[in-house]
């Protein structure tokens, strides 16, 4: 494992100080205070943190920290405190003031965090804890097990950030001696998680109208269930905190635009969409719960704090550009304008922070992934996905200066690292064995590609770049005197020598690839003609120097081929690839896959489906662009081509699994790889001679439990760094 960790030597002193703060940390949890500590505070719509000089507002400028390293799950946490060290370090030089977490860390990151606020105490870096809970049983909130269990973690982490807690091995989370006091930078609390609409939906369902509560420190006169659920929730916390350690802080509960309390006149709730459907003839498909995005709301404004209560209540929101749809088809928001240019995004938040006037409005996830796969397309390009990592620094600077003019108190950008178990809507059905996504790194899959810290696989040192060293590319497998192929936990690697007469003005160049049983597949190459024993799933067609594809056999294509204008997805999604086939037709299929579903609006306007074709190739360097999959090296006379493993149907290359679907239902089909063949054609455009055909020698990869990686910042670090240098 290679890990380039920056500001390493500051890191190690911020280390040296953590056990001497552990040790004080544990005197000073020992007794109650006599005084209410009160480190933050709501002051009308923003922030105050409490000084040696007195109370100053505070815009948050965050990261939210998640630390599941390759091969791990996020219940696998890193222990060492000079890695956390190194990574707060990191962080405050980027001039970012806060760090939320989502669930409890190892003893060692509070450890870390006490230290350098110690040794910092003009760059304070405050922490946002998070309580997590996964959804109830039956959605049921009210299940006596599922609340005994979500407060009882309410009250570990209130214990914790005081340095008084010693919770027990439990699998799936933290444990240890919680030592270290870091109640004194702890700003607040976001509790709970996204919860589904149809979650929200039928809790509200089971006790209609509206509810008071009077807690000791939050209330409502009157709020839907939900609502009032979650103020009893949080008020449990605060509770518990000022009667074991005499503490109160501001807090909220997680919410996102799907559950807003704002109406959407262009999103139709399920049998709306239906009606409509039904009315203009359009298909109807199956019931989709996860897209009723406005049919029910989770309103923070309808809580308030109790005369008891100094440190005040706020509304948390997670904000991303590209979703839901009402953002991106409302004509309204489609109007809007910051004082940079056009922007949706801006145009909702100027809603959102309208409708929680009097409160602050805090942005707790907002950015864009650097993937190369997308997975939701945004009217201003902000798309989810499809971003290099200089595309993604702009984007996300810019959405950090429109935080700020709309009126937020302050943003937490998502996230610290690219973290490889996660999984996106998109891809997930083609990421299996589910157990072993950690283990690679798909760069097709958006939600794995969000860092500031960019975690990538392979050793710097041998990996092949496009436009780098040739002999990183000759370094891997020659499976034929013109071709050598390699891959690592992201990428297949191909480098195809040319002789000096090959020029792009007369010549081609296709590459079938066959991934499973040579017999059946597509047989003939489509612009050179050229014909194989071999059967090919897919095709690398790269026809002049600024234009290729990767295309696939028909039958083996997940995705539904592209309608026709005004396209209606439904029923045209997913489809079971199978490898069947046996052609000689020449045929292969763009990667088209739809981003954005069909739907309509409460008015009966239709807005039609929109997609990517995920096969298309990039050529330039790797260091012109993240992005780019293939290069000419003329002065080396070789072709270079990276492909993601996802792009060619691999499940799993750590063991070496791929799609083979027979079924009709049911999970989709995976097999073990044996081996891959490539066929290489150089032709000529100009010309009817017969092409320069290489076959290759079969080709196995080995597989692995652990990959080999390393890490190193983002260009958003930098951009990042300069935005919020320029908020006060």
């Amino acid at each position: 494992m290679v890990f380039k960790l920056h500001h390493r030597r500051r890191a190690r002193r911020i280390a040296l100080l953590v056990l001497a703060g552990a040790s004080a940390a544990r005197s000073a949890a020992a007794q109650r205070p006599a005084e209410v500590q009160l480190a933050a505070r709501v002051a009308g719509e923003r922030f105050e943190v409490r000084t040696s000089t007195g109370w100053r507002p505070i815009w948050i400028k965050g990261v939210n920290l998640g630390v599941a390293l390759p091969g791990r799950f996020p219940a696998e946490f890193p222990t060492d405190s000079a890695l956390y060290a190194g990574w707060l370090d990191t962080l405050a030089s980027m001039n970012a003031n806060a760090v939320r977490l989502y669930t409890i860390l190892p003893p060692s990151f509070y450890r870390a965090l006490r230290a350098w606020n110690t040794a910092h105490p003009d760059r304070t870096l405050w922490l946002v804890h998070g309580v997590w809970t996964e959804l109830p049983p039956d959605d049921d909130f009210d299940d006596p097990a599922w609340r005994d269990e979500f407060r009882a973690e309410m009250r570990r982490v209130a214990d914790l950030i005081h340095g008084a807690a010693v919770l027990p091995e439990r699998r799936g989370h933290a444990s240890g001696r919680y030592d270290a006091d870091v109640s004194r930078w702890t700003l607040a609390y976001i509790i709970g998680r996204e919860w589904e609409p149809y979650a929200a939906k039928a809790y509200d369902a089971r006790h209609p109208g509206r509810q008071a509560f009077r807690g000791r420190f939050l209330e409502t006169d009157g709020a839907p269930a939900l609502e009032r659920w979650m103020a009893e929730q949080s008020d449990h916390l605060l509770a518990y905190e000022f009667d074991r350690h005499h503490a109160i802080r501001p807090i909220a509960f997680t919410n996102w635009p799907t559950l807003d309390p704002l109406v959407h006149p262009t999103e139709a709730g399920g049998e709306e969409e239906r009606a409509w459907r039904r009315k203009s003839g359009r298909p109807e498909g199956a019931r989709q719960l996860e897209y009723e995005n406005d049919a029910v709301s989770l309103d923070a404004g309808l809580v308030r704090p109790t005369a008891a209560n100094p440190a005040g209540w706020f509304a948390s929101y997670h904000v991303y550009p590209y979703y839901p749809d009402f953002m991106l088809n409302d004509p309204g928001y489609g109007r809007a304008q910051s004082s940079e240019g056009p922007s949706s995004w801006f145009g909702y938040l100027t809603d959102l922070r309208r409708h929680h006037a009097g409160m602050p409005l805090l942005v707790a996830e907002y950015g864009v992934p650097s993937s190369r796969g997308v997975a939701h397309l945004q009217p201003q390009g902000w798309h989810h996905g499809g971003h290099d990592e200089r595309s993604m620094a702009q984007i996300d600077a810019r959405l950090t200066r429109e935080l700020h003019e709309a009126g937020a108190a302050g943003g937490i950008v998502f996230a610290w690292l690219d973290e490889w178990f996660k999984r996106n809507w998109l891809v997930l059905d083609f990421e299996i064995p589910a157990e072993h996504t950690p283990r690679w790194h798909n760069v097709m899959d958006a939600e794995q590609n969000y860092g500031v810290m960019g975690v990538y696989a392979g050793d710097p040192a041998t990996q092949p770049v496009l436009g780098g060293k040739p002999g990183n590319w000759r370094a891997g497998t020659r499976l034929a005197p013109n071709l050598t192929v390699s891959s690592d936990a992201s990428w297949l690697y191909l480098a195809l020598a040319v002789d000096s007469t090959f020029t792009w003005a007369t010549h081609g160049i296709e590459i079938g690839i066959d991934t499973w049983q040579p017999a059946v597949g597509q047989h003939r190459l489509p612009r050179s003609g050229a014909e194989s024993a071999r059967g090919f799933e897919f095709l690398v067609d790269l026809p002049g120097p600024d234009s290729g594809t990767v295309r696939v056999l028909p039958e083996y294509n997940r995705y539904a081929a592209p309608a026709a204008r005004g396209e209606d997805d439904l029923g045209r999604f997913l489809r079971r690839p199978i490898v069947t086939a046996d052609r000689r037709d020449g045929r292969f299929d763009p990667l088209f896959v739809y981003t954005n579903r069909s739907r309509f609006g409460r008015d009966g306007t239709f807005f039609p489906a929109q997609g990517v074709d995920r096969g298309v190739l990039r050529h330039g360097t790797g260091s012109a662009s993240t992005l780019s999959d293939w290069y000419f090296d003329a002065k080396a006379r070789m072709i270079q081509v990276r492909l993601p493993w996802d792009l060619l149907n691999v499940t799993d290359p750590s063991s070496r699994t791929i799609v083979l679907d027979t079924a009709a239902t049911g999970e989709i089909g995976t097999a073990t790889a044996d081996a891959f063949h490539f066929t290489a054609v150089v032709y000529r455009r100009d010309a009817p001679a017969r092409p320069a055909v290489t076959e290759s020698a079969p080709w196995r990869w080995t597989g692995w439990t652990e990959p080999v990686w390393h890490a190193r910042l983002k260009p958003v670090h930098a951009a990042l760094k300069a935005a919020w240098g320029a908020i006060p």
